[in-house]
């Protein structure tokens, strides 16, 4: 058993968390694994973002955990939701994919924290105690990432993540075109468009063609071709390709 603090802590002591993910036995390893810890308490699971709005009005948990890749209502539009009907819940998000366009829209959505779904379970406990402290976390594996995002909002920054000319390239990244066929469909150089390639890899933090697709989904530059991976995340067609 996995415990902190005083053997005993009164219900208004604890910690209580709504865990939501859309696959069952996710939820009650994540659920067993927060009930062994003395000052965390799981109210209650969901499996989709519409339930769990519904039961966070309920319950009223200190935290919600929140898989950031839902079918239905996802990401940003859930945490609003979350918070309307339950303001002083913090939502901590977690995803077998470090998008970094997900993440950047879930925390200006109001989004606490972000872990990896891989990441060991200190990180787990140790992000609910976070969050629920008033804090923002990030797990190790995106800790940096997290904290760019962190100062790019909280420094007013508003432009948009990619120029009009990056996301033309990047719509040709997604419908499986080379340097050379992007360049004459734009009129512009093959080096031009790498250099596009390569400034787009520094500025979201992918380092992959398969996550530049993946990110052309999430902008809405590329159709999605509704294929699921066994952790629940959608794959697109093209990045089995790609990879």
């Amino acid at each position: 058993m996995i415990a902190s603090g005083p053997a005993a802590l009164s219900s208004r002591q604890r910690i209580t968390v709504v865990v939501v993910d859309d696959h069952e036995l996710v939820r009650e390893l994540l659920t067993t694994a927060l009930n062994q810890v003395s000052d965390i308490t799981v109210v209650a699971q969901a499996v989709d973002a519409e339930t769990a709005i519904d039961l966070c009005r309920l319950h009223r948990p200190s935290v919600v955990l929140l898989d950031a890749f839902l079918p239905g209502q996802q990401g940003p539009e859930a945490i609003a939701a979350i918070r309307q009907g339950s303001p002083l819940s913090r939502v901590l998000l977690f995803s077998g994919t470090t998008s970094p366009v997900s993440i950047r829209r879930a925390f200006a959505a109001g989004g606490r924290g972000f872990f990896a779904k891989s990441a060991p379970l200190h990180e787990l406990i140790e992000g609910v105690r976070t969050v629920h402290a008033g804090q923002f976390y990030s797990g190790s594996g995106t800790r940096r990432l997290v904290q760019r995002i962190l100062q790019d909002l909280t420094g007013g920054n508003t432009r948009p993540l990619l120029s009009s000319r990056e996301r033309d390239v990047l719509a040709g990244i997604a419908r499986g075109q080379g340097s050379k066929a992007i360049a004459a469909q734009l009129g512009l150089s093959v080096f031009t468009i790498e250099n596009h390639r390569r400034r787009m890899m520094e500025r979201t933090g992918v380092d992959s063609i398969a996550g530049l697709t993946l990110l052309a989904l999430e902008l809405g530059l590329a159709p999605s071709p509704h294929i699921r991976a066994s952790d629940g995340e959608i794959v697109p067609t093209l990045i089995a390709a790609a990879s």
